[in-house]
């Protein structure tokens, strides 16, 4: 004679195995890495939305470049004359005025060189919003043309009396 628990037990035994296995196989299955990887559509998002990110700035350099520039000026005044005086045997002698001016101008020079393929997304973007922008501005300016039709006709309706009476009062003929 067969026990009913042990075939109940067998029965519960075999729905949890099936369980795990449906499991396994699910998160098994359904990797969206995976998924990524192998769409190319999926993967051009991923990728736009981590460039805008900042992530892959790798190939972002600074340089920078310092440069400076020494320019000296002397001029002579030619306008003095020597004198000679001699004081108890010394001798003076009154040397012409030099003057001399030194600029310095220093230059620092700074390139930034970004991630390019941040830099064409960006690009892309504002394109598109370009375009969005010339669409939002034509649809406002033809809703304020069916604005404007739509107050003149309501306007000429409500005077309707007042206008057929004006043209009648001047283009009939006694």
């Amino acid at each position: 004679m067969r026990n009913w628990k042990d075939d109940a037990t067998n029965v519960l035994l075999v729905g949890y195995i099936i369980l795990i296995i449906c499991a396994i196989i699910s998160i098994l299955s359904c990797n969206p890495v995976k998924q990524v990887l192998k769409d190319k559509n999926k993967l051009d998002k991923v990728a736009e939305v981590v460039v805008q990110s900042g992530y892959c700035a790798n190939d972002t350099t600074i340089i920078t470049k310092s440069d400076t520039t020494t320019i000296t000026d002397t001029i002579f005044d030619t306008q003095v004359i020597i004198d000679e005086v001699n004081k108890t045997d010394t001798q003076y002698v009154k040397v012409p005025k030099v003057i001399t001016r030194t600029i310095t101008i220093r230059d620092t020079i700074k390139n930034v060189v970004v991630d390019n393929a941040r830099v064409v997304s960006l690009e892309k973007k504002i394109e598109k919003q370009g375009w969005e922008v010339d669409k939002w501005k034509s649809l406002a300016r033809a809703r304020w043309w069916y604005l404007f039709w739509i107050i003149l006709f309501t306007i000429v309706y409500l005077l309707r009396k007042y206008i057929l009476r004006f043209i009648q009062w001047h283009f009939v003929k006694f």
